[in-house]
């Protein structure tokens, strides 16, 4: 019953587009009215027989097409969820990351100022001990430095004696001296 619309309305636009050609021309031109309707025959077998061999594929290969949209929206809509799910992963992951570094650059932190704080007391025992062995160190060049002002002092004095001993020393106290040496070695030798 669908049919029946489309081809009247196809023969009446034939038949309309005649009788104008024919209205205007009727002298000059005659009308073969069995060649008109054997064209429409003709026209109406072909598009007819076209619309039938054509409607099933037609119709499927749209359904078909319609179906591949569908399926394709389906597939599109899940692949966003699943998107939107790795996205919110990623966010997770991005802010373990993040809680991970501040972590660790709290640490580092807090070594970098425990070594300091090492480094800082290590200093400092150097320090000391440095100047412990520099107090000690001046202390030796002064005890070397007394020692040799004084052996200078009592070379100087054993000089200054001898010569005033030499200056002052007669026979008689030359001999007196010999004599105190002598019974100094006496009473060593009688010691033993």
């Amino acid at each position: 019953m669908k049919k029946s619309p489309l081809i009247l309305i196809l023969v009446l636009a034939l038949a309309c587009g005649l009788a104008a050609s024919a209205g205007e021309g009727e002298a000059v031109h005659h009308i073969d009215w069995f060649s008109v309707l054997g064209k429409v025959v003709n026209s109406t077998i072909l598009f007819g027989g076209l619309f039938l061999a054509l409607r099933k594929p037609l119709i499927r290969m749209l359904s078909q097409k319609g179906a591949g949209i569908r399926d394709d929206f389906a597939a599109r809509a899940q692949n966003l969820v699943a998107t939107e799910s790795r996205l919110r992963e990623v966010g997770q992951r991005l802010d373990k990351v993040a809680a991970e570094v501040e972590e660790i650059k709290g640490e580092a932190e807090a070594a970098g100022k425990a070594g300091l704080a090492r480094l800082e007391e290590a200093g400092r025992l150097e320090a000391e001990r440095i100047i412990t062995l520099g107090e000690e160190e001046i202390r030796q060049r002064v005890d070397a430095a007394v020692r040799e002002v004084k052996g200078r002092i009592a070379d100087l004095a054993i000089a200054r004696f001898k010569e005033d001993f030499t200056r002052h020393l007669d026979n008689v106290g030359q001999q007196k001296i010999i004599e105190r040496n002598i019974d100094a070695c006496e009473d060593l030798d009688e010691g033993k």
